[in-house]
């Protein structure tokens, strides 16, 4: 079924706002680099992780949709394609942070693992060159896979619908469990390294639903912005609906991994353990938890649950900034307590570049989205799709 839809056009000025903000948010990124590079790097750490998050994100439920058949998603499909091709800016990002691993990681530091006998033992895994040959690899993975399925995509446009769908289904096969087992030693090297004396043996899923978290919120964003452009009949309430079912799911998982850490570590009273949160249960540091349980999961599970929220245009979208901005108060809980002590402090240095990498990230999906038609014309199940119920 071929369908005619107007190319993406920027409509307001949109990436020029985008563009003015990450400009603005690397020369403030330089700048503490000489004044205050601890925080500097600190945030670009989670910078850089919430655009990893948000561009896999879309590789993710590109590979998802496929191997679950879901037509009605056919239609949006352009989406996640486009965030997954932010994918190869990221790998340079993570270049960049190369440059600051001994200022964020002290295992990078040999006479630091020389006088701790528990980092000694890790410097087989932790170590610097492995390190990097690790973030190579990951992206190297990661772009490869997420362009195969991209590519079967397109060629539905071009050829035989059903060969491209039998195309993108098997490289979805092979996109999750490689997506699966490198994220989570992904997450481990960026984050969990940098507490390196904490164990923990579900951090991959506390990752991955963040990932997801992310993910279903710039999905939302960049769908509410299409319905209010060249795709206004295209995008139904019902693919709303959905998507906001999907967000209920997202958050009640979050919430489930977040508690299912935190009950372990209570009832075992580990010494090896138990650090980790306690830290987190003083001072700024507690209030600031409860505030991302909040935000990352009562707020967005109880707001979409009606069904009018749902079919809203304008009660999705600040539904997902919320959870956006939610992830970001989860990344500080993350990385913080590591790099600033006992008490919580935000500065210029530590916010411009995670507002600078959203601000890239959406800049380069916007562009992305226009490099092919925004809607998979070539698709046999795109008339289900456009006919939802």
């Amino acid at each position: 079924m071929m369908v005619h839809v107007p190319a993406y056009q920027d409509p307001g000025g949109t990436t020029r706002i985008l563009r003015t903000t990450a400009a603005g948010a690397g020369l403030l990124f330089l700048a503490g680099l000489f004044l205050a590079p601890r925080e500097a790097w600190s945030g670009y750490l989670m910078g850089f992780m919430l655009y990893v998050e948000l561009a896999l994100a879309g590789a993710f439920f590109l590979a998802i949709l496929s191997l679950a058949s879901a037509r009605w998603a056919t239609a949006l499909r352009r989406i996640p394609e486009a965030m997954a091709g932010a994918l190869p800016v990221g790998g340079l990002l993570g270049l960049v942070l190369l440059a600051g691993i001994h200022t964020l990681y002290e295992w990078a530091h040999p006479s630091v693992v020389a006088a701790d006998p528990l980092l000694a033992g890790k410097a087989a895994y932790l170590n610097v060159g492995f390190f990097v040959l690790r973030l190579i690899a990951f992206f190297g993975l990661w772009i490869l896979l997420s362009r195969r399925m991209v590519k079967a995509s397109r060629e539905q446009d071009t050829g035989d619908g059903r060969v491209g769908t039998r195309r993108m289904l098997r490289a979805a096969v092979c996109f999750v469990p490689v997506f699966a087992i490198t994220f989570s030693l992904a997450s481990v090297d960026w984050l969990k390294s940098l507490e390196p004396h904490w164990f923990s043996t579900i951090y991959g899923l506390i990752t991955l639903s963040s990932l997801g978290s992310a993910g279903l919120a710039a999905c939302l964003i960049l769908a509410i912005h299409l319905r209010r452009g060249p795709l206004r009949t295209i995008i139904r309430d019902e693919h709303l609906d959905d998507l906001g079912k999907i967000g209920i799911g997202f958050a009640l998982f979050w919430g489930y991994i977040w508690y299912c850490q935190y009950m372990l570590v209570w009832y075992t009273d580990m010494p090896e353990e138990t650090p980790y949160y306690a830290i987190r249960s003083q001072g700024g540091w507690r209030i600031l938890s409860h505030v991302n349980v909040a935000v990352n999961w009562a707020i967005p599970f109880f707001a979409l649950m009606p069904r009018v929220v749902r079919r809203s245009s304008r009660y999705l979208l600040q539904i997902a900034y919320l959870m956006l901005a939610g992830q970001a108060i989860n990344l500080f809980m993350l990385v913080g307590p590591s790099q600033m002590g006992a008490q919580p402090h935000l500065t210029l240095f530590g916010i411009a570049p995670v507002v600078g990498a959203v601000a890239l990230f959406f800049l380069i999906v916007l562009r992305g989205l226009g490099a092919a038609p925004l809607v998979p014309g070539g698709d046999p199940h795109l008339s289900e799709s456009l006919n939802y119920h």
